[in-house]
């Protein structure tokens, strides 16, 4: 299975706040460059170098496949990287589904939630589950994804199984108001390493890390579950992503 006529982007966002932001993208690019299945592949970012704008500049591909690292179908992969690739660009170029839409991810999210119950002896419905994720009121898309993920975990027998956000209501600040007693377990709805998984959402939880592992806040014990995103992870979806968008 080769697509030499083809260039690989992988289109993240990116932090200038955080170093961290962008290494799992960078390495996932890595090692799907060497197993040269496509002619070229690129890692791009919205807030880091190299840019959208420079991940096209030399490109030798008849055509470009773009896979947004992201994990919701919203504001950014329906308009951003339409915008900047799509409608741009003089060759061929197709945007995939952001790889959060993969059902793949719900398997991830419940294997980090059973590793955080196995550690406590604990069994689901002895504990609350949240999904911390994003949102943002720019696109109605942005919180769906999280939405869908815990209405699937719920189906697991948690006490509770709710989305909460950054940018939307209800927020994650206000973990406590809604689910007011209890251990809970929180699934960080963002890709590793960023700034968002890594410290916005331990600090309004109040936990002192960003580990895997439970946590003691004023407010109550904090099961916190690793971010998504290890290149381990991801790969493969995005080679399927992308070839079944370069082979239509």
């Amino acid at each position: 299975m080769q697509f030499k006529d083809v260039a690989l982007i992988l289109a993240g966002h990116g932090s200038t706040k955080n170093a961290e932001s962008s290494r799992f993208t960078r390495e996932t690019a890595h090692r799907i460059r060497e197993r040269g299945i496509f002619g070229e592949v690129r890692s791009a970012f919205w807030k880091e170098q190299p840019s959208y704008a420079d991940a096209i500049q030399g490109l030798g591909a008849k055509k470009v496949v773009v896979v947004p690292w992201f994990l919701a179908n919203g504001y950014f992969t329906t308009k951003i990287l339409q915008r900047e690739f799509v409608d741009t660009l003089d060759v061929e170029c197709r945007v995939t589904a952001p790889i959060g839409m993969r059902s793949e991810i719900l398997s991830h999210f419940q294997k980090r939630a059973e590793r955080l119950l196995a550690a406590k002896s604990w069994k689901p419905n002895q504990v609350s589950l949240l999904v911390a994720s994003h949102g943002t009121p720019l696109h109605a898309g942005s919180r769906v994804a999280a939405v869908d993920l815990a209405e699937q975990l719920a189906k697991d027998g948690y006490r509770t199984a709710r989305a909460v956000f950054l940018e939307e209501d209800p927020k994650i600040a206000d973990w406590r108001v809604l689910i007011q007693e209890g251990p809970v377990v929180v699934l960080p709805h963002f890709l590793a390493g960023g700034l968002h998984g890594s410290e916005d959402v331990p600090e309004l939880l109040g936990i002192s890390g960003a580990g895997e592992g439970w946590y003691e806040s004023e407010k109550g014990e904090v099961g916190y579950g690793e971010p998504l995103g290890r290149p381990e992870e991801v790969e493969e979806m995005i080679i399927e992503l992308a070839v079944a968008k370069a082979s239509k």
